[in-house]
């Protein structure tokens, strides 16, 4: 357990960097604890306040394990990113469902993965879902997304009337199906960053990640004989066999694609690049950094020199909500 005084040290570090995102973000009214309290279900005093006694988060259903990530030989030869210099890079991870509630049932088509690849200077997050499709393009849409799906049915069938983003993610996750572990789903940065070529150009692209085992989806009977907390014990009695891995791929831009609006799909014939492989197999579970794991941030925009985030509003909210998150739960 965190001590008060780190506690306070932590709080006193982190309000520091938080200062600048007081104002409304963007062209928009809305602050960061206006986002968080939408994401959280807090929009008053009384529940914002019993958020925090019970250190209320997003994705609060999830685990940590760790791994390694290993760069692709030739990656060098097409980006200008010194970090994947290394030939191998600790990897810590945490899986998670979306949602509030840690209680969660496994049994949903939700999958998240968060990494954090620290290498000897520099270090690189990422923050991943299994749905390609976001539900908003800017901090409005996101906050009034996050204040309609708590009320209900009545509330996701106004989204659907009068929000296009949000009825085609409806539509999207509709049509997936629960993978049968967290193992074999892809998934999919949906912001866009920005990376240096080994020329000196400066190209967008997004992340994606693909199990290298065979993708694979449970049916509602195979659903009916699984607990609601199926997917930790699955996987991490999975690695200790044999390492869940995924080879890691950035997708590229072409000139007319969106680059700041996450909810676009860009067309399959884009150039995938293969960065690497993240291998999931426990070897750094006893450490420090992975007992810690859920006092920790995965920060997106902490990235090494060679990558840089774009304009896209979603993104560059994300660091300064998670820090107001993490706050509200020391």
């Amino acid at each position: 357990m965190i001590s008060k005084n780190v506690n306070s040290l932590i709080k006193v570090s982190i309000l520091s960097s938080l200062s600048i995102f007081s104002a409304p973000l963007f062209a928009t009214e809305k602050t960061i604890p206006e986002l968080v309290d939408a994401v959280n279900g807090t929009l008053d005093t009384e529940s914002r306040e019993a958020g925090k006694k019970v250190k209320l988060r997003n994705h609060a259903k999830g685990f940590c394990t760790s791994g390694v990530f290993k760069p692709s030989a030739k990656i060098n030869n097409a980006l200008a990113i010194p970090l994947f210099n290394q030939a191998e890079i600790g990897v810590i991870a945490r899986f998670s469902l979306g949602g509030t509630n840690p209680h969660a049932s496994d049994k949903g088509a939700g999958r998240f993965m968060s990494l954090k690849i620290d290498g000897n200077n520099e270090s690189l997050n990422f923050v991943t879902t299994n749905s390609q499709v976001f539900f908003a393009s800017d901090i409005d849409d996101f906050f009034t997304f996050q204040t309609k799906v708590k009320q209900g049915a009545e509330g996701k069938q106004w989204l659907i009337d009068n929000k296009p983003d949000a009825k085609a993610f409806f539509e999207h996750i509709d049509q997936m199906l629960p993978s049968s572990s967290f193992a074999n789903s892809a998934y999919f940065g949906v912001n866009s960053f920005l990376f240096n070529t080994y020329d000196n150009q400066i190209t967008a692209g997004r992340w994606i990640f693909e199990p290298v085992e065979e993708k694979s989806t449970l049916s509602q009977v195979q659903l009916a004989h699984l607990t609601d907390d199926f997917l930790k014990e699955e996987l991490l009695t999975r690695i200790k066999a044999k390492p869940a891995m995924w080879n890691v791929y950035i997708k590229f831009a072409e000139e007319g694609d969106s680059i700041d609006d996450p909810t676009i799909l860009w067309p399959e014939s884009r150039q995938h690049l293969l960065v690497g492989e993240v291998i999931i197999n426990g070897s750094r579970d006893d450490e420090a950094a992975t007992l810690q794991c859920e006092k920790s941030i995965f920060n997106p925009v902490q990235l090494p020199k060679g990558i840089a985030p774009s304009a896209d509003p979603i993104l560059n909210a994300r660091a300064p909500a998670y820090i107001e998150s993490f706050i509200r739960r020391l």
